[in-house]
């Protein structure tokens, strides 16, 4: 154990400074009397690394060919406010407690709204439901998908995730085919990420999900 001359106590444990006075400790250095539990990030480093490489460089391109092609608009901008928008809900979900589908849903639908009247304001030309909305849908999806792997969702709340998934892709196809949406690309994008996200939970929960279906509806 170590020790401190200055309280003249023996301390356990690996401190290397004394809870009372905060000096050095002297001696050998103990073992920790309890547990280090890992952080949410340092679980999962790879996932949390690939996705700052992923988003980095995916906003980096995006930006790079906008400037390029300055003819196509400014575009870029949505691409990186939307990585922006996807790493705040991210962090923010997983240091809060409570119903995360909740949380995301109203962070989408308030600054879908927000954008909508910013939109009108400044007079309308339709981006914020041609790039905004599509783009926070797709980042609402990603963000779910996410979290259901990192906060370890309980396999009965699958279905409910799965059903907010679609429901995020539906929401700007529904736009696209009512006529308020001209530029098709964003919303084939989500569209495309829903149904990947989709399947991959499927095919890696698929006998868990199928199994609270059938103890649920008795089937």
């Amino acid at each position: 154990m170590s020790q401190c001359n200055q309280c003249n106590v023996t301390v356990r444990g690996d401190n290397k400074v004394c809870p009372l006075c905060q000096n050095p400790l002297i001696g050998d250095v103990g073992e920790a009397l309890y547990p280090k539990i890992p952080t949410v990030y340092r679980q999962y480093q790879l996932i949390f690394k690939i996705l700052t490489a992923l988003t980095l460089s995916g906003g980096i391109i995006c930006v790079g060919i906008n400037l390029m092609l300055p003819q196509s608009g400014y575009w870029s901008v949505f691409v990186v406010f939307g990585i922006i928008c996807f790493w705040i809900s991210i962090i923010a979900v997983i240091k809060r407690r409570g119903n995360l589908l909740k949380s995301i849903t109203f962070q989408v639908v308030s600054l879908s709204l927000m954008f909508i009247a910013l939109d009108f304001l400044i007079g309308w030309t339709g981006w914020s439901l041609n790039f905004f909305i599509p783009i926070s849908c797709t980042v609402a999806i990603l963000s779910l998908t996410i979290i259901v792997k990192v906060k370890k969702i309980p396999t009965e709340d699958y279905g409910v995730y799965l059903i907010a998934n679609l429901l995020f892709c539906i929401v700007p196809i529904v736009f696209y085919f009512t006529g308020l949406i001209s530029v098709v690309l964003p919303t084939l994008f989500c569209m495309a990420v829903s149904v990947v996200t989709c399947v991959v939970q499927i095919v890696f929960e698929g006998k868990n999900l199928w199994r609270e279906i059938v103890k649920r509806f008795h089937v």
